[in-house]
């Protein structure tokens, strides 16, 4: 029997008043477990971190690579502050982590033959990394979302290669490698009070997972295997905490159509998971009129299932569009809409401007960007 996460994302108050509502698991013969009372605070671990209206979130990653390199942050008044404080001040609550297998192993190209170099020879984005910095997380009183990119390179909609430690297994193999991976992970976290709240199996998983050599290209062509895979990592999460919430993870916010094909067929696929992430970039995406009305088609086609964007920024010529990205999401309706994270606010590059201008070492925050999370947490009561 599958599990069924219990107390997932203990209460969702999102304008629900004070009754709230449960997160329940998404897939065939799934079951919506019965809500708990608003003081019951959800697993003792993490008490508050879901009883939020909405999650104001970022991916932050590259800050602790930054800091070891001798990064400091500047808030609008010229202040030196943490990162995490700087965030928490204008109004963030929930952070991001990607996580790799072995960032330190180069990776094989699966377009051109070559080789990537690897992710961080200082090792950056391993477990080890990802539980110092989640422990910094958790004792800020932030949600902590953990993106297993299940790759030691980037995961995205055209490459999704297998980690070297896998590259020869067969898929019953590479399936009990991702799950004793995932669960691993999950408890060692766990023992080090760095618990996530929600999981992503998966970084952009458009294409499907662990499928190179060969390009990752193009939409799923094996929804049997991706869904072993899948469920193997799910289960691998749960095994060492049934209520943590499931995330999966695409790429096409402007194009609704092959969002609900790949909703549909995960679900029907027996795939159980809580919450289903695009990436939302002007860049890549288009402008926010497709997001929106991306999103408001999911919501009308499964009910019973919360959305993110699980990445997003904005266009460097409207700096409103942090605002109009974030009211996208809150104003979803029947509160599907759970929340949306930055994308490494610290840095600008092809995906968009970030919230931050660099002169050496030291990261100033551009007022106009970051004085727009000021806004949204005051018009939504976070």
């Amino acid at each position: 029997m599958r599990r069924v996460a219990v107390a997932l994302l203990a209460l969702w108050l999102g304008g629900c008043g004070s009754e709230g509502e449960l997160l329940g698991t998404i897939g065939p013969d799934a079951t919506q477990a019965s809500a708990p009372q608003a003081d019951a605070g959800g697993p003792a671990a993490d008490s508050g971190a879901y009883a939020l209206k909405y999650f104001l979130g970022a991916d932050i990653t590259w800050t602790q690579q930054d800091e070891a390199d001798g990064a400091t942050y500047y808030d609008d008044d010229g202040s030196e502050k943490p990162i995490l404080t700087l965030l928490k001040d204008h109004g963030f609550n929930w952070i991001r982590l990607r996580t790799f297998v072995d960032p330190t192993q180069p990776a094989p190209d699966p377009e051109d033959g070559g080789i990537f170099a690897p992710y961080s020879t200082a090792g950056f984005g391993d477990l080890a990394h990802t539980i110092s910095f989640g422990q910094e997380i958790k004792a800020a009183g932030l949600g902590f979302l953990l993106d297993f990119h299940c790759s030691d390179y980037w995961a995205d909609p055209g490459k999704q290669i297998k980690p070297a430690a896998w590259a020869g297994d067969d898929l019953a193999t590479m399936a009990a490698d991702l799950e004793s991976y995932t669960q691993n992970a999950v408890s060692q976290l766990i023992l080090s009070n760095a618990r996530p709240d929600m999981v992503q199996i998966g970084n952009s998983i458009t294409p499907g997972v662990e499928l190179s050599p060969g390009s990752a290209l193009g939409p799923v062509s094996d929804w049997p295997s991706l869904a072993q895979l899948l469920t193997a990592g799910i289960r691998g999460v749960h095994t060492a905490d049934p209520t943590i919430a499931i995330m999966l993870h695409i790429d096409r916010c402007a194009d609704a159509p092959t969002s609900i094909a790949w909703i549909q067929n995960a679900i029907s696929s027996g795939i159980a998971f809580d919450v289903f992430g695009e990436s939302c970039y002007i860049a890549y995406q288009g402008q926010p009129g497709g997001w929106q009305s991306t999103f408001d088609t999911l919501v009308s086609a499964f009910p019973d299932l919360k959305f993110v964007m699980a990445e997003y920024n904005g266009d460097p010529s409207d700096a409103s569009e942090i605002t109009t990205a974030n009211d996208i999401v809150f104003n979803l309706a029947n509160h599907q809409g759970l929340g949306a994270f930055f994308w490494e606010p610290t840095h600008s590059g092809a995906w968009g401007p970030g919230l931050f201008t660099v002169s050496g070492n030291q990261y100033s925050t551009i007022p106009a960007s970051i004085d727009q999370f000021d806004q949204i947490k005051s018009a939504f009561g976070l």
